[in-house]
């Protein structure tokens, strides 16, 4: 059995999540609520829990308040908000675990999963800090990625991410910093992930930052070349597509 706490300053929204976690996930057992950021550190010192499903904004501060209040955190925590847009891309960068409002039972369920799986207390820390790092930066797209390989978690800078290409159901990183990594997901989630931040997916095994484009002949074999030299195909598709964001990038000097 799982225990968990509920830290949100609605009690509605309390009670419901209780009531959602006993119809659909009975692994759970709720030991404590808290109305605010201060009540839910007491709680959590008290009761010891293995994750705190935690509300964003409460009267007394941040979800994140309460997280940095740990030196160290030593359980998983899931937020449950109403925030869009920049916070929800600094979660995913940050491998962060939530749930939108309203919840929906199936994002419940898939995160309950989640939880399921074996994560060391390093990690955790790991992500709240890259997420925080994130945070900060006050910038609209969020400056570091977290990294899972078979090994470990990796926190890189993202502009320092040359390519990524896809090896089944891994995808292999080159960095401008640091040697290649081997990562346990696939293309697709890259591409769904970094599509806003100056990549594009030029074909179906390649993912391309695009700072690092030097040049991109289209005849009489479509290529695009990284300012490392090397020579990466462009999908007859994805031509237009990469044209345009060139473009944008202020790269239009380098379509030959």
């Amino acid at each position: 059995m799982i225990t968990a706490v509920i830290i949100d300053d609605e009690a509605l929204a309390r009670e419901s999540l209780q009531s959602m976690l006993k119809l659909f996930c009975p692994n759970i057992e709720v030991v404590g609520e808290a109305h605010d950021v201060q009540s839910g550190v007491n709680l959590i010192g008290d009761v010891n829990p293995d994750v705190v499903f935690l509300d964003i904004q409460m009267p007394d501060g941040s979800g994140f308040d309460l997280l940095m209040q740990f030196e160290s955190i030593k359980f998983k925590f899931v937020f449950i908000t109403a925030y869009q847009e920049y916070a929800i891309k600094a979660f995913k960068f940050s491998a962060i675990d939530y749930i939108l409002k309203p919840v929906d039972p199936t994002d419940l369920i898939n995160a309950i999963e989640k939880l399921n799986e074996t994560i060391r207390e390093e990690d955790i820390n790991h992500k709240f800090q890259t997420f925080v790092d994130n945070i900060k930066t006050n910038k609209n797209s969020p400056q570091k990625i977290l990294l899972k390989t078979l090994d470990e978690l990796v926190v890189a800078d993202i502009n320092s991410i040359v390519r990524c290409e896809s090896q089944n159901n891994y995808t292999l990183f080159y960095f401008s910093d640091r040697p290649r990594l081997l990562v346990s997901k696939t293309l697709k989630e890259f591409d769904d992930l970094l599509s806003g931040s100056g990549f594009c997916r030029v074909h179906q095994s390649h993912l391309v930052n695009l700072n690092f484009a030097k040049k991109y002949n289209r005849f009489p074999e479509s290529h695009l070349i990284l300012t490392n030299n090397e020579h990466i195909p462009v999908a007859v598709r994805k031509r237009d597509v990469l044209k345009e964001l060139l473009k944008k990038l202020d790269k239009n000097r380098f379509i030959m």
